[in-house]
């Protein structure tokens, strides 16, 4: 488990596996859609976007 800061100086706890996909998808900073993800890719993502590390927008998730 990491420690993760989003918005507002506040931290979360995130996984090995969520670390991961952030690293591997949102290091750019651009819009990744859920196309350009796996299923299992695609419920972490949506985990952080309830976590509030990514934010879920019509063009795809960006991280915050």
């Amino acid at each position: 488990m990491k420690l993760k800061e989003v918005l507002g100086g506040i931290y979360v706890m995130i996984t090995e596996e969520e670390e991961n996909l952030i690293t591997n998808h949102f290091s750019d900073g651009d819009y990744v859609s859920e196309t350009q993800l796996s299923d299992r890719e695609g419920v972490l993502a949506d985990k952080l976007t309830h976590k509030g590390v990514l934010v879920a927008t019509l063009r795809g998730y960006k991280t915050v």
